[in-house]
C-alpha cells in the first residue's frame, strides 16, 4: 500500500502544490478544450415568440414516443404517444401526426429537447412561466425584465420608430393566476422605456397607433406637451428619481414617435393581402400571429 502524502508544514505542501500545477499547465488543455469550435454566424436580427402556455405535451408533438394503437384492454403504461410518429424534412428527427406542414420545414429550424427545469411545485404554472420569461426564479424583491425587454435593451430598436418589444394577445383582466402572469410582462428594473407596447386585441391594433376619433393634429400635439410638463410637475416628478422620470418620459417619446410614423400602417390587419391574411384564419391566435410577422418586417425587435 502507497503511504499518504506527507509535508513538514504548510510552506511545503504550498511548494509541491505549485509544481503540480505547473506540470499540469505544461500538459496543454485537453483538445475538447483546446480546439475551436465553429460557431455559426448570427444572421437573426428579431425573433418572434408564440408562447402556448399549459397545454402541449412533448411526446403528442415533438419527441414522440412509442406508439400503441389503441385496443380494448390497452394498459395506460403501453402508451407512450398518442399519435403516431411522421418524418421531418431532417433524418432522425420525427414529430406526430399532425404537424406535417412543420415537419416539412424543419431543415430551417432548430429543435430543443435538453431544456431542464428546475423544480418549482406544482401549485401554479405561474411561477415556471415566470421563470422562463425572466431567467429569474420567483418570487423576487424587484421586477425582474422580460426576455423581450433584455432584447430592447441590449440589442436596440431596429427601428427608431417602431418599439423594439411587442406583446401581442396578452389579456389585461382576470384575477388569481392570470394576475400573476402579468407580473413579468415589463421592463422590469431596466425602467418602463424597456418595457412592452401591449396590444392585447390583434384586430383592435390600429387603435392603439392613432388619436382617438375627432382628435384633430393640432390638440394631440398639446395633449403630448402638457402630459410631459405633467409627469415634471407631478408625483413622478416630486417624489421619484431621475431614473423614473426618464423612464417615463423615453417611453412617452417613442409612442408619440411611432403615431407620427409610417410604420403605423402595420398595426391595420386590413391592408394584409385577403389570400395571405385567410392562411392565417380568423382566430385571435392566428391574427395575432399575422400581427407579429407584420410588425417585425416593419423593424419590431422582439
Amino acid at each position: 500500500m502507497s503511504k499518504p502524502l506527507e509535508f513538514e508544514n504548510r510552506r511545503d505542501f504550498l511548494k509541491k502544490l505549485g509544481t503540480a500545477s505547473a506540470a499540469t499547465l505544461a500538459m496543454g488543455a485537453p483538445r475538447s478544450f483546446g480546439d475551436e469550435i465553429e460557431q455559426p454566424e448570427a444572421k437573426a436580427d428579431s425573433c418572434i415568440l408564440l408562447w402556448m402556455g399549459g397545454g402541449m405535451a412533448a411526446p403528442d408533438t415533438f419527441d414522440p414516443k412509442h406508439y400503441e394503437p389503441f385496443r380494448k384492454g390497452l394498459k395506460v403504461s403501453d402508451v407512450g404517444s398518442t399519435f403516431p410518429a411522421i418524418p421531418t424534412s431532417v433524418s432522425g428527427i420525427n414529430f406526430t401526426e399532425g404537424f406535417e406542414e412543420v415537419a416539412k420545414v424543419m431543415d430551417k429550424g432548430t429543435l430543443i429537447r435538453s431544456a431542464v427545469q428546475p423544480d418549482l411545485g406544482h401549485i401554479l404554472h405561474s411561477r415556471h412561466q415566470y421563470h422562463w420569461h425572466t431567467g429569474y426564479v420567483p418570487p423576487q424583491t424587484v421586477a425582474a425584465p422580460h426576455i423581450g425587454a433584455w432584447m430592447a435593451k441590449v440589442l436596440g430598436q431596429r427601428n427608431q420608430s417602431m418599439p423594439a418589444f411587442i406583446d401581442i394577445g396578452q389579456r389585461l383582466e382576470g384575477v388569481g393566476e392570470k394576475e400573476e402572469l402579468k407580473a413579468f410582462h415589463t421592463g422590469g428594473f431596466f425602467g418602463s422605456e424597456f418595457g412592452p407596447f401591449l396590444l392585447p386585441y390583434p384586430d383592435q391594433a390600429t387603435g392603439a397607433v392613432q388619436p382617438p376619433t375627432g382628435m384633430t393634429p393640432s390638440r394631440f400635439s398639446n395633449r403630448y406637451k402638457h402630459y410631459k410638463k405633467l409627469i415634471s410637475e407631478g408625483l413622478v416628478g416630486k417624489i421619484g428619481s431621475g431614473f423614473q422620470q426618464e423612464s417615463m418620459l423615453q417611453s412617452m417619446e417613442k409612442a408619440h414617435r411611432l403615431l407620427s410614423s409610417k410604420e403605423a400602417a402595420a398595426f391595420d390587419l386590413t391592408k394584409e393581402d385577403e389570400k395571405s391574411a385567410k392562411e392565417y384564419g380568423t382566430t385571435r391566435f392566428g391574427k395575432g400571429c399575422l400581427l407579429a410577422r407584420r410588425l417585425v418586417e416593419s423593424g419590431a425587435r422582439f
